[in-house]
């Protein structure tokens, strides 16, 4: 039997709205090759970015930590914990903003769709 994965994760980029309501990250310099030339003489540049975000930025899972204080968060959780795993696939490409629309067509009973 052949096993499929299929990769969700999704680009992060600055000013990504990942959740109404929370903040999007912002992907900066925290110095950039113009400001590093004063620390090697002129001679050398280097750039060192900085990325703020909220911690649910990305392909979101919601962990048992988010809703109990004593729950496991995402590090301590196995990845089986993510595998083979009923599911639906929902063509998505090229929309910024998933609404209920998308799912429109689909109807879930008992768990399954």
């Amino acid at each position: 039997m052949h096993t499929r994965l299929i990769d969700l994760s999704h680009e992060i980029f600055d000013g990504l709205i990942t959740y109404k309501g929370l903040p999007a990250p912002v992907i900066c310099d925290f110095l950039s090759r113009e400001q590093s030339k004063a620390n090697y003489g002129g001679q050398h540049s280097v750039q060192i970015g900085r990325i703020n975000m909220v911690s649910n930025t990305g392909t979101y899972v919601d962990v048992p930590f988010h809703f109990c204080e004593h729950g496991e968060d995402l590090a301590q959780l196995e990845l089986s914990h993510f595998a083979e795993l009923p599911g639906i696939c929902i063509d998505a490409h090229g929309v910024q903003a998933i609404g209920p629309e998308l799912f429109a067509a689909r109807r879930c009973e008992a768990g399954r769709c």
